[in-house]
């Protein structure tokens, strides 16, 4: 490890999980496992991974996806979930099925869950990465169809979430 930044299983769980956002984070994740499997190698965490995500990144993440849908609650097996998931991916050791806040989140159900049609004003704008880990192509273009003639969809030759200039993209 790097004197006051060790790097912990957890760290390079989330040095995983946050360089896949962007094809940007991929060379510096291979370089740190390369590195952390290397006997005689230091691993050097990179700065934006060595402290915890910001509190209103990590609010508005959570608004988002937790009232997406009801989540299962804590007693709903996340515990079983979890050890199948360690012994089969060791890397991520359980991340992926792991219990999230969404689990305690209080989620009102909308009287009549909205439905996606293709009627109304057709000024939808989708911009889609073709290799996004948190939403794939395939749900874009479930989407894209439910929308029909009102929507166009842009998809970029490259992985990602969040195809913004801000994150490198010009269009």
């Amino acid at each position: 490890d790097v004197p006051g930044v060790p790097l912990t299983g957890n760290r390079l769980r989330q040095a995983l999980h946050g360089s896949l956002d962007s094809d940007t984070g991929f060379a510096p994740l291979a370089r740190l496992i390369r590195s952390a499997g290397d006997p005689q190698g230091r691993p050097v965490l990179p700065p934006e991974l060595a402290g915890a995500l910001p509190d209103e990144d990590a609010s508005l993440t959570m608004a988002v996806i937790c009232n997406d849908v009801r989540w299962p609650g804590p007693d709903s097996g996340y515990a079983r979930r979890v050890a199948a998931d360690r012994a089969r991916y060791p890397l991520t050791a359980g991340l992926p099925a792991n219990i999230t806040p969404c689990s305690f989140w209080k989620h009102d159900e909308e009287p009549r869950p909205t439905r996606i049609t293709d009627e109304g004003p057709s000024n939808v704008l989708m911009i889609q990465s073709l290799r996004d880990p948190a939403t794939p192509l395939a749900g874009a273009l479930k989407m894209r169809a439910a929308l029909g003639e009102r929507a166009r969809m842009v998809t970029v030759g490259q992985g990602g979430h969040g195809m913004y200039l801000g994150s490198g993209n010009a269009c």
